[in-house]
C-alpha cells in the first residue's frame, strides 16, 4: 500500500479507520485501501482538505429533465466539511467511488456536489471511516427510467 494511505481494520466492528496524506488522490485512497483489504462492496464518510475540489452538479434540461453541469474546479484549496458515499464495482468489474462532498474554500463559500474520480489531490489530510458490506453485492447498472449508469444494490451470491 501507498505509504501516504493509513489504514486499520478494527476486527470487533469490522470496520476500517485511517487517513490519506498530501498528494493521494481521494478517489485512489479508497480503492487502495479496498484492495489491501478485499473490499469490493462499503459506505464511507470522511473529512479533511483538499489542494482543489473538482466536481458536477445536477441541473435542469429545458424539458425539465436533469442533467449534470459541466465540470467545475475549485480555485483554492477546500475544507472538506462531510464527504459521503458508497464504493462497490462498475461494469467490468472495476472499483468505484461515487462521492458527493461538502465542503468550504478559501473565500469562506460553501459548495458542494457529486465528486470526479482522479481529480481531488489532499491537501493536508483526509480522516475516513470505511463500513465494508460483506453480504450485498454493489455494481453499476442503468437506471430504468433515466437510463444512467447507477449502483444496483443486491445480495452477495
Amino acid at each position: 500500500m501507498d505509504n501516504r494511505v493509513q489504514a486499520v481494520l478494527d476486527k470487533k466492528t469490522n470496520r476500517i479507520a485511517g487517513r490519506f496524506m498530501k498528494g493521494i488522490d481521494l478517489f485512489e485512497g479508497f480503492k487502495e485501501v479496498c484492495r489491501a483489504y478485499q473490499v469490493t462492496a462499503a459506505q464511507f464518510q470522511c473529512i479533511g482538505s483538499l489542494d482543489y475540489a473538482t466536481y458536477v452538479q445536477l441541473d435542469r434540461t429545458k424539458e425539465g429533465g436533469l442533467k449534470y453541469s459541466e465540470k467545475i474546479k475549485t480555485d483554492t484549496p477546500i475544507e472538506l466539511l462531510s464527504g459521503t458515499g458508497f464504493i462497490g464495482l462498475d461494469a467490468q468489474g472495476e472499483l468505484e467511488v461515487h462521492f458527493h462532498g461538502m465542503f468550504i474554500d478559501c473565500d469562506k463559500k460553501i459548495d458542494g456536489g457529486h465528486f470526479i474520480d482522479g481529480e481531488n489531490p489532499v491537501a493536508v489530510t483526509i480522516e475516513y471511516m470505511l463500513f465494508p458490506l460483506h453480504e450485498v453485492a454493489l455494481q453499476r447498472g442503468s437506471d430504468e427510467y433515466w437510463k444512467l449508469p447507477v449502483f444496483q444494490f443486491a445480495e452477495k451470491e
